[in-house]
């Protein structure tokens, strides 16, 4: 009995927590990215000190994820909430590649 509940457990965990197939593309980066345009979501990664004043109107946070690649979203200044209105990559554009992720997929 005590297996069966281990195996039921692990099955059900691998079931959730998906996987990444595939070749790491840019496109799929960019994707991942545009997710975000729009949205009053500031990614978690970026805390208030990563956030920089990009122009007048417009604060940049940066951010290194995948390694190498160091990109930064870029969100309002003047209305709240504050929104992610873009991104741009700073450096390391060759690094920034990402395998597509899928969940429950069978």
């Amino acid at each position: 009995m005590r297996i069966k509940n281990i195996i039921f457990v692990f099955i059900v965990c691998s079931t959730f927590s998906g996987c990444y197939i595939g070749s790491p593309s840019y496109e799929v980066f960019e994707r991942s990215r545009n997710y975000h345009i729009g949205k009053d979501h500031i990614p978690k990664s970026f805390g208030t000190d990563s956030r920089n004043i990009y122009s007048e109107d417009k604060y940049m946070y940066i951010s290194e994820r995948p390694k190498g690649c160091i990109i930064g979203y870029l969100t309002n200044r003047d209305n709240n909430p504050e929104k992610v209105i873009g991104w741009i990559i700073l450096s390391g554009k060759e690094y920034c590649k990402e395998k597509q992720a899928w969940a429950l997929s069978f």
